[in-house]
């Protein structure tokens, strides 16, 4: 039970310190011309974003960057600039995961509903992740390791939690 609590510890680590890597880099096909016209090389990253900036750049003068952005992982979204806050969640859910699996330690149906929401979390984000197209016009979103670390935590804590409901359950027999 103590190595489970520890590995859920790390898991909750990893996706707090992911949220302030990058999640995804931004590159311009024409900046890209311009570049190797001038330096030889084809580099066109324009910037690196990790989850803590989007509402910080989602609510900026470079604003319109930034929720265009937002826009091809969600076209139809209204106030991006407001919900981008949301965002900020993803570290504190970790937390309040790893805060319930502790003060209730031995409910087994906690720790199926958080083992359901952590698989959840990674299978629908990484779903959205493939299926939407990164290569839109002159912008190509690359995702960068920072998001890929934040959803692999959650698949971890996700499967975690369900073998601990296993496990629990298996006792209470």
């Amino acid at each position: 039970m103590e190595i489970r609590r520890t590995i859920m510890a790390v898991l909750v680590l990893i996706i707090v310190v992911s949220f302030f890597l990058p999640w995804v880099s931004v590159e311009s096909e024409a900046v890209a011309g311009v570049t190797k016209l001038l330096t030889g090389k084809a580099q066109a990253k324009i910037d690196s974003i990790s989850g803590f900036k989007v509402p910080i750049l989602a609510n900026s003068e470079e604003s319109r960057f930034m929720i265009s952005i937002i826009k091809i992982f969600q076209p139809d979204i209204k106030d991006a600039d407001k919900k981008s806050f949301l965002i900020w969640s993803i570290p504190l859910l970790a937390i309040i995961m790893f805060g319930l699996t502790n003060a209730l330690r031995n409910n087994k149906w906690v720790r199926l509903a958080i083992g359901v929401v952590g698989i959840a979390i990674f299978a629908l984000a990484t779903f959205k992740i493939v299926t939407t197209d990164l290569d839109k016009l002159i912008l190509k979103i690359n995702i960068s390791h920072g998001l890929w670390l934040i959803l692999v935590g959650y698949l971890g804590i996700g499967l975690l939690q369900v073998t601990e409901f296993f496990l629990l359950n298996k006792s209470v027999k």
